[in-house]
């Protein structure tokens, strides 16, 4: 009796269009062996692709909800291959800079926790804010203007706060792995002699914005500085020293005019040509123990020899929380130490919020005077009329930085000491780098 003949679908099957899903694609499209039909397929559930990258139409306005940057350029020697996949779209590096100086502890609260509330063990520090109930007369911009720090004051600020990350990463590279795991970013800040230096070259009427300076790495990384890595319990993740040892990219930080989905267009090209991406795809179960492997999707089951998962973390620890009558993801389970790695494994938030406007507001009167004094680095290699305010000042700012009372904060003393404080915000001008009339707050 001849034996049953296996039926194939495809070679390899990918799971995700997001970035890393595209980028194996990709590189596998590059061998001629996937060039024929019917041996790649992507399969995505949404009815687009780039995952976490995207973007919205606001009033005519492209907003990116996800990336916008690129987080060093590279060198000549180790160029980040980003740069050759997008040579014709535009990018820049951010330019000016306004601060705006902590408004001090009379007007804004916080409290810490009462410490029954934290366990003994724990390494979290626990802050609350109590937003000000006290009402101010003090027109707004009359206000900001007491706040706005002095460009050469800012671009100081400014330096030692990238000095501060630089020395972070050096201090990363000479730890031992094990104790760099061990060591949460707000110990190995706190231990920093660039924190020190930054106190000792500003004036002590800005050393409260100082010490709440290093929350900018907070909003950089999207993790708390005050416990370890993302290897934590889950609800408790956090960034360790030993994250800032990552083989990274030297370099400008750019940010992309065009947006980030300009990059997922360039990876994905090809793949669309070759027609191997299939959107509206949601696969409901993966069957890895039988040959070949069966991927069941909302719209039919197909079958390949391997099967590569990009899922997302969060997507995949949902699958694993699943009530048990619930169809599991993939089946069998995955091995359990697999499955110890979905759970532990813990992801940052990064909220951005878009404030967009009929109008840059900022690059009108009064506005336009308060903040041309506190731009902490002037438009490089600006063409500008220099007569001209308005467009100077918006080819110069490209952010604000400040502090709010509504969140909660931390301040790393002088003494190495950390109490609760106001938060920091970053604000994008994206009127200076996309034209459109938005704020970016992250």
């Amino acid at each position: 009796m001849a034996a049953a003949t296996r039926i194939v679908d495809y070679d390899t099957i990918i799971i995700g269009a997001g970035m890393s899903g595209l980028a194996c694609a990709s590189r596998l499209l590059q061998h001629a062996h996937y060039k024929q039909k019917g041996r790649l397929l992507v399969l995505e559930a949404r009815d687009r692709i780039g995952g976490r990258i995207g973007s919205v139409n606001v009033n005519g306005n492209r907003l990116d909800t996800g990336a916008n940057w690129i987080h060093g350029v590279g060198t000549p020697e180790k160029r980040n291959p980003l740069m050759d996949i997008l040579p014709h779209k535009k990018y820049r590096e951010l330019g000016g800079r306004v601060a705006f100086r902590h408004p001090g502890s009379e007007r804004e609260k916080a409290a810490i926790a009462s410490e029954q509330d934290v366990p003994e063990d724990s390494e979290w520090v626990r802050i609350e804010a109590e937003p000000s109930t006290q009402k101010h007369d003090t027109p707004l911009h009359e206000a900001s203007g007491d706040l706005v720090i002095p460009g050469e004051v800012a671009g100081t600020l400014t330096g030692s706060l990238w000095g501060l990350i630089g020395s972070l990463h050096e201090l990363a590279e000479m730890t031992p792995a094990a104790e760099a795991k061990r060591t949460t970013m707000l110990q190995a800040i706190t231990r920093s002699r660039a924190l020190q230096d930054t106190f000792d070259s500003i004036p002590e009427e800005y050393h409260r914005t100082v010490s709440c300076t290093p929350q900018f790495i907070e909003n950089m990384e999207a993790a708390p500085l005050t416990a370890q890595s993302a290897e934590h319990p889950q609800g408790q993740a956090g960034m360790s020293l030993l994250e800032f040892a990552l083989d990274d990219f030297e370099g400008d930080q750019v940010f992309l005019q065009d947006g980030y989905t300009a990059i997922v267009d360039e990876v994905a090209k090809e793949l669309m040509s070759a027609g191997v991406i299939q959107t509206g795809k949601e696969v409901k179960q993966i069957r890895w123990d039988t040959d070949p492997v069966e991927v069941e999707t909302t719209s039919g089951t197909c079958t390949a020899n391997q099967v590569i998962c990009s899922l997302p973390l969060g997507v995949l620890q949902h699958h694993q929380r699943q009530v048990p009558t619930a169809t599991p993801l993939f089946s069998p389970s995955l091995p359990s130490e697999k499955q110890a790695a979905i759970e532990n494994l813990g992801f940052g938030t990064l909220d951005k919020i878009f404030l967009v406007y009929s109008t840059p507001w900022w690059t009108e009167k009064p506005y336009l005077s308060i903040l041309k004094k506190g731009i902490a680095t002037p438009p490089p290699d600006s063409n500008s009329d220099p007569t001209d305010d308005t467009q100077s000042l918006n080819t110069a700012l490209d952010s604000f930085s400040g502090f709010t009372a509504e969140l909660p904060g931390l301040a790393i003393n002088r003494n190495g000491t950390t109490t609760p404080d106001l938060s920091s915000l970053s604000l994008i001008n994206l009127h200076a780098l996309t034209g459109h009339p938005v704020l970016s707050c992250f």
